[in-house]
């Protein structure tokens, strides 16, 4: 596995930029990285695919924000995407955390709306592959099968937010994806 890794010094040198660089792309951007023994490791693969995503026709500013619905729930992802497209948004939907984990090695989001229990996969386990994928993915927890322990393990892997099914108040929920997408 190691070698088909990058270092950043390699990385550097294959994108033709300053080593500088490839740290300000971590800090600043979701470029495709690994955490391995404390130094950032990265995938060839997913170094075109973000370069391809970042092509000037294709400029971040110009897109509307995405976001992936992981939920088991066909009609959940339906009603998620028919609430938020209207705000602007441009909606995913996937079925469980294996689609989803495909559908975030084609593409980037910027953010990712998880349910906790799913078939096969689970939410949490999910979260932790999106994160070892995407360090700084932005996630925010919707659950009907919410606890004070699967909260504390969603918290700890960084989620923006936890709320419970079914959603009281929609504002509530436009108001946590818009703090989650924040900058």
């Amino acid at each position: 596995m190691t070698g088909e890794l990058m270092t950043a010094p390699e990385l550097a040198k294959y994108l033709k930029v300053e080593l500088r660089t490839v740290y300000r792309y971590l800090k600043d951007t979701q470029l495709p990285a690994i955490r391995m023994g404390g130094r950032w490791r990265f995938r060839k693969e997913d170094i075109d695919r973000w370069l391809l995503q970042r092509a000037p026709w294709r400029s971040r500013r110009q897109q509307q924000p995405r976001i992936l619905v992981v939920d088991d729930e066909e009609m959940v992802r339906e009603m998620l995407g028919e609430f938020f497209q209207p705000m602007g948004y441009t909606v995913r939907g996937a079925p469980s955390g294996e689609a989803a984990l495909d559908l975030l090695r084609e593409m980037t989001f910027d953010l990712l709306v998880v349910d906790l229990q799913m078939p096969g996969m689970g939410g949490i386990e999910f979260m932790r592959r999106a994160k070892r994928l995407y360090p700084d993915a932005r996630i925010l927890v919707l659950t009907a099968h919410g606890g004070k322990e699967s909260a504390i393990q969603a918290l700890r892997l960084g989620v923006s937010d936890y709320l419970e099914k079914p959603v009281q108040d929609l504002h509530t929920l436009a108001s946590a994806v818009e703090l989650a997408l924040k900058p």
